[in-house]
């Protein structure tokens, strides 16, 4: 099962879905208590998705034989909304709107567990 699922998806890839769904589930726990995220959770939180969103970037240059720019790091803080579609578009043409849709499923799908865990915790 674990080869199928690698297949399919990196390790980037699956620790981004795993950091996301713990992001939005504290994001969830804080919202229902009424109480501002700390500062440390903060921090995390972007350097975390950050620092994911690298890892992946770059797993993914590298399968896809394409070079990037020497300090990705800081586009990747700055823009990394228009990095990501340039560089899928780049290396995929158009099934890049499959990873796009992709990413955007997590995201939602993150963000509802969150919202669930905030509605029963609230309860």
């Amino acid at each position: 099962m674990e080869t199928k699922l690698r297949a399919y998806f990196s390790t980037p890839t699956l620790l981004l879905c795993v950091f996301l769904l713990v992001a939005q589930i504290a994001n969830g726990l804080y919202s229902a208590r009424g109480v501002e995220p700390s500062l440390a959770f903060e921090l995390i939180s972007i350097i975390g998705f950050v620092w994911l969103i690298n890892w992946w970037l770059k797993e993914d240059s590298k399968r896809h034989r394409v070079k990037l720019v020497y300090d990705i790091g800081f586009f990747l803080y700055l823009a990394w909304m228009f990095i990501i579609p340039y560089h899928l578009f780049k290396t995929r043409k158009l099934k890049a709107f499959i990873t796009i849709l992709s990413f955007i499923g997590i995201f939602l799908g993150t963000y509802l567990v969150g919202i669930i865990v905030y509605l029963f915790v609230s309860l």
